[in-house]
This record gives structure tokens, sequence and C-alpha cells, in this order.
């Protein structure tokens, strides 16, 4: 059977999540590379840094340009998950950009 995930972002949270049980996954509980644990730690810090903690309805990215390359930044990590993982997970991805499950 296929386990399913799903990268995106959320505060204050790991941005893996199983899809049938929105289960919230620590990328250190898969078998990927420490490299990619990394990466998606980083990812996930950014994240949070554009969380208002004063205001949380003004959280957001400073500009559509670093939305963007937060975005696309996204977009290689899940390429690299899908990569690393193989066929035992099928991996999608959240686009803040498109507001869309990818």
């Amino acid at each position: 059977m296929t386990r399913q995930l799903k990268l995106m972002p959320d505060y204050e949270c790991f941005a893996l999540w199983d899809v049938d049980s929105v289960e919230n996954i620590d990328p250190a509980s898969l078998p990927i590379s420490d490299e990619l644990k990394d990466r998606i730690g980083r990812w996930e810090s950014a994240y949070d840094y554009t969380l208002n903690q004063d205001d949380p309805t003004e959280s957001g990215f400073q500009s559509t340009d670093d939305e963007e390359s937060f975005d696309l930044e996204g977009r290689l990590i899940w390429k690299e998950l899908k990569n690393e993982l193989g066929e035992s997970f099928e991996v999608k991805y959240f686009s803040i950009v498109e507001n869309a499950l990818l």
C-alpha cells in the first residue's frame, strides 16, 4: 500500500502531513537524507518567520517575490521528497502561490 503524504507549510508545526490521518509528520521519521531533513527544517522556519504573533491576520511574506521564492523552494523539496521516498510514497504539494494541491 502506498503511503500518501502532503508537503504543506503551516505555522509552528512540521510541513509534512499524512493524507489519510491528517497527522503531522516529523521529517526525521522518514527514510530521507539528512540534507533533505535539514532543508525541510529551514523551509519550515522560513514560513514560521512570516507569522505575526501580535496580529496573526497580518502574517505573510513581505513581498510577492519572497512568496514566490518560498514556493519555488517548496516545489524543489517536493521533487526531492518524491525522488528519495520512491514508489512506496505518493507525495503531494500545496502551493501557497496557486492556493492549490498539486
